[in-house]
């Protein structure tokens, strides 16, 4: 039985939702799964008792967010071989979501894939999954629904390639490692727009930001919201807040509130952007379409 472990970070919860099951589809393949949720900020498993190591995360503007980079770049190497004196070489599989298909979001990995082979880790697989957006724009629950029924068919079958030791890797942009460094200005700018998020008056003060703020950046001082300087731009605090309290600085008209219907679509619903990135998801829903009847077939 092969031990696995998933490292991930969720902001709103899309990436967690593909992560449970990914977990749930290795262990029907025999495998004994441990998923680490890096808000957690308390990890201490020893990375040398596990086969293989898993790490997901949401793309934020191109790139890992800040905390997953940290977090990776804290683990610890994996011991040498006694015998060969050689460092042991273990498989790593990263899983990555976005709210659009683009080739672009393949470099968000470029960083973490450097730093875990020093480490030890070699990658052999990864993939990228479609969930709708918690910034820039809504998508309709139609297409939330779309989105989530093709990652839960498309899963399985990248878990048993996982298993198998079938390799499967994204292709980079060209010059990614340069992209994804000017990209990662994110990072930067997260923080500092972060301080500009405000509370207004719709507030019921039921403190869900505070509690669920996975850098604790949100405060309250003398009855009112402080908001620091380690915003990660995540969007838990304003995706979830119940009475849409929540302004987010700069990116405010970007802003999107409250959770999408994954199991029931709605036909009528009106599609605001129909032309946004249509040839991109086109290409991604007719390949994993493609990919489902083949497995279909074999099955």
């Amino acid at each position: 039985m092969k031990r696995v472990l998933i490292c991930y970070f969720s902001g709103t919860g899309n990436t967690k939702k593909v992560v449970n099951r990914a977990s749930e589809c290795l262990q029907q393949e025999g495998c004994d799964v441990t998923l680490y949720n890096i808000d957690d900020d308390n990890f201490d498993h020893d990375l040398n008792s596990f086969d293989m190591l898993g790490v997901a995360y949401p793309v934020h503007a191109f790139n890992a967010p800040s905390n997953v980079i940290k977090f990776i770049k804290s683990l610890n190497k994996l011991k040498k071989d006694e015998k060969t004196k050689k460092r042991v070489k273990k498989p790593l599989f990263i899983i990555k979501t976005s709210g659009e298909p683009l080739a672009l979001n393949n470099i968000s990995s470029v960083k973490i894939k450097s730093i875990l082979k020093k480490k030890g880790f070699i990658l052999n697989n990864e993939y990228h999954y479609c969930m709708p957006y918690n910034i820039i724009f809504r998508h309709t629950d139609n297409m939330a629904y779309k989105m989530w029924n093709t990652a839960d068919k498309v899963i399985p079958i990248d878990c048993r390639e996982i298993v198998e030791g079938k390799k499967s890797k994204l292709k980079y942009f060209p010059f990614g490692r340069f992209l994804a460094w000017i990209f990662r200005v994110e990072h930067w700018g997260g923080r500092v727009n972060g301080k500009r998020y405000k509370v207004n008056d719709k507030c019921i003060n039921c403190q869900a930001c505070v509690k669920r703020c996975p850098t604790h950046n949100i405060t309250i001082e003398n009855g009112e919201f402080k908001f620091g300087k380690n915003c990660l731009m995540c969007m838990r605090c304003s995706f979830h807040c119940p009475k849409n309290a929540i302004k987010i600085g700069w990116f405010e008209k970007w802003k999107v509130n409250g959770a999408y219907n994954f199991n029931n679509p709605n036909e009528t619903e009106e599609e605001k952007h129909k032309k946004y990135c249509k040839k991109s998801y086109n290409k991604y829903f007719a390949r994993n379409q493609k990919k489902i009847e083949e497995f279909e077939k074999i099955s």
